[in-house]
Order: structure tokens, then sequence, then C-alpha cells
């Protein structure tokens, strides 16, 4: 195996990736390699060891988030936050948990989504204490968990009274600020019926047609969101259906059927309105109920002009980079910040395009440039 780097930074992503902390996802799968905890337990005693602040807050059971302050008696405080979980390490063509470097890229589960930002974002920072800088702001440093399927750490840290007047969320943007990017909104449409013998079909009432009629209306209606108004960085919402599952056995006249939809939201949709406006389209057909959404992120848009943007971006500049402000179709954490008043950008080594594939790595002169990045940034 190659030798990894003296460099602290590369140092600490290898470490970071040699722990697995994969989302379940709602999944059956169990295990501390399916948890935060080893991972935030690391975290914590790391930067605790380099003088910050720190404490470990419940999520849920063995999912924990890391939260670290850095008191500079400054007048305002940045937010610092990376999640601390991945997606799964099925079928990985590279070794998933053993941080390999190959022509300078460090491969593994994680490295470029999100636990290169992470390592960035704690090294800029304890390197900055232990060399007796003080940073131009308070920090308020934070890594969560379940960032990866419902948020729910971004939502305890708001929940517990995260406090910040701005922040950068850590996310594989190839360094570009990410201002702007859609929100999410997931449920399931069911259709019900009336089980049979297949051999006389006539005496039921089949689910799965039914389903096919509404699959019909939804993709017309997916179609008119592409052609109607969108936002200048974003283009216009989605409506996708990812999942489909019905029937007992191919001999019986199926009474039950579901979808799962997966709507991307422009900043300021409401939910409300989107559910209002799905059913409206399925108004004129029979045997079908909704869910509940599942999952409801909003989606986030700060202004050009806001501090985090302008004072980002001259970080940038003087690290000897053109800043690049873009917006972006997924979904983040900073959905969930911007919504409690707190401007959020996304910003990180990496590329959105290496993250979760069968490959994943990242480009460690990138990770090494980050962390040169948000020092200039905080000092």
């Amino acid at each position: 195996m190659p030798t990894i780097s003296s460099e602290p930074v590369v140092q600490l992503l290898a470490d970071l990736v040699r722990i697995p902390s994969m989302n379940p996802m709602g999944r059956a799968r169990a295990g501390a390699e399916y948890t935060e905890e080893p991972i935030a337990q690391f975290v914590a005693d790391y930067v605790r060891r380099r003088g910050l602040d720190v404490e470990l807050r419940a999520v849920a059971p063995r999912r924990l988030n890391v939260v670290a302050q850095l008191d500079a008696g400054a007048r305002r405080t940045v937010l610092l936050e990376a999640h601390l979980d991945t997606v799964h390490a099925d079928s990985m063509s590279v070794p998933p948990f053993s941080a390999t470097i190959v022509d300078g890229r460090l491969q593994g589960r994680g490295a470029c989504d999100t636990k290169g930002s992470l390592a960035a974002f704690i090294h800029a920072v304890c390197s900055l204490v232990e060399e007796g800088k003080k940073p131009r702001y308070n920090v308020v440093f934070m890594a969560v968990a379940d960032e990866e399927y419902q948020f729910s750490g971004a939502r305890q840290a708001v929940a517990d009274g995260i406090r910040a007047d701005f922040g950068i969320c850590g996310e594989p943007t190839q360094m570009h600020i990410v201002r702007a990017h859609k929100g999410v909104m997931r449920w399931r449409v069911r259709t019900a019926g009336k089980a049979a013998h297949s051999a006389y079909p006539e005496r039921g009432v089949n689910a799965i047609y039914s389903m096919g009629h509404v699959l019909d209306s939804l993709e017309h209606h997916s179609m008119d969101l592409l052609r109607g108004p969108g936002h200048p960085l974003l283009g216009t919402p989605t409506l996708s259906v990812g999942v489909i599952e019905g029937g007992q056995a191919v001999n019986i006249v199926p009474d039950s059927c579901w979808i799962e939809l997966d709507r991307r939201m422009l900043p300021g949709e409401a939910s409300g309105v989107v559910i209002n406006d799905t059913a409206a389209v399925l108004g004129g057909l029979d045997g079908w109920s909704m869910d509940p959404p599942h999952l409801i992120a909003a989606g986030m848009d700060v202004p050009s002009t806001s501090p985090v943007v302008r004072e980002l971006s001259g970080a940038l500049s003087s690290s000897g980079i053109s800043p690049i402000i873009e917006g972006a179709h997924y979904a983040t954490d900073a959905g969930i910040y911007n919504e409690a008043g707190i401007p959020c950008v996304v910003f990180g080594p990496g590329n959105i395009a290496d993250a979760h594939t069968a490959a994943e790595s990242l480009d460690l002169a990138e990770l090494e440039k980050a962390v040169e990045i948000v020092r200039r940034f905080l000092a």
C-alpha cells in the first residue's frame, strides 16, 4: 500500500476514511459501521486535544453530533459544518476503508463526500489554535449525523439552539461557492385494489393497473414543471418517481401498490403547496392516497452580496483562485440552517461527480488548498 503523506490534513483524512460511518438509509442494516458514534468520538477527541471546547449531542441512539466552540472575542460568529455519515460501500471497486493513495488521490468511501471537507475544516481551525493565531470570528464547528438520508443532525442542531451570523457547509463543490440550491421532499402515493385469483381477474381490482394511471398523470405533471418558470441559477423544479412496489404473487390480482416520489423544490416553494398541486393532478383518478412526506428539506438562496459570500470570495482570491459562485440541484444541510435564519453557503474540496461512486476519491492537492482557503477566511 502506498505510504500515507506526512501532511497532517492528509493523515487526518486517512484516519476519518478508515472509520466506517455509513448511513443505514432506513434499511435494516446494523452494527457500529452503520452509526456515526465511532467517528464522532474520534473527531471530538481530536479537537479537544487541540484546545477546543467540545461536546457530543445525541441525535438518535449511537448517532451523534459533535459541537465545538472557539471564542475569539469577536463580534461575529461563523458556523463551519460537515457531516459524518456516508452512503453505503456496497460493490465498491476500491478498498472502501483503507485510505489508499493512488496518483495523488486518497481513495475510500466518504473521501470526497464529505470527509475531505470535514478534515479541511478541522485542520484549518485547529492549526490556527495551535499556532496561537486568533480568528477574526468566533467559531462554531459542527460534525453532524444523518445528512445523507433525513438531515436529522442539522435539524437537531437547530433544535438545540445553534447560533451563528453565517456559515459554510462542507460538500464537494470543487471549491466553488454554492450560494443557492434546491430543496427536496419525498413521500409515497398508494393505490388500493381487491385481491382475487389471477385466473379470474374480473373478480378483483388490480392496484397496479390503477397505479399505471397515477404514473401517467405524474409523468405529464413532471413535464409541465420542466416547462414552467425557473430560478436563474437552479432552473425549474423537478419530479421523479424512483421506487415502485406492489402485489404478492404473480397468480394473485394485486390489492396494493405504492410509489415513492422525489420532488426537488426551488427556494421559497412551500411543501404544502407542492402536495396540493400533486393532489390536484391526481384528482380525477380513483383509489389512490398519499402518505405524509417523510422528508422535507428547504431550498436556499443566499444573496451574492451576503457577507459570507463576499468574505469567502476574498479568501479564494487571496489564495490565487478566481471565485466561482453558482447553484446546485442537490440539497444539503445548508437548507436547514438557512431556514433557521443562519445564511450558509456550500463549499469544499472534491467534485460531486466522484461522490457515492464505486471508486470514490479526493485530490490531495485540492484538500490542502482548501485548508489554506479556510484559514484565510478565518484569519
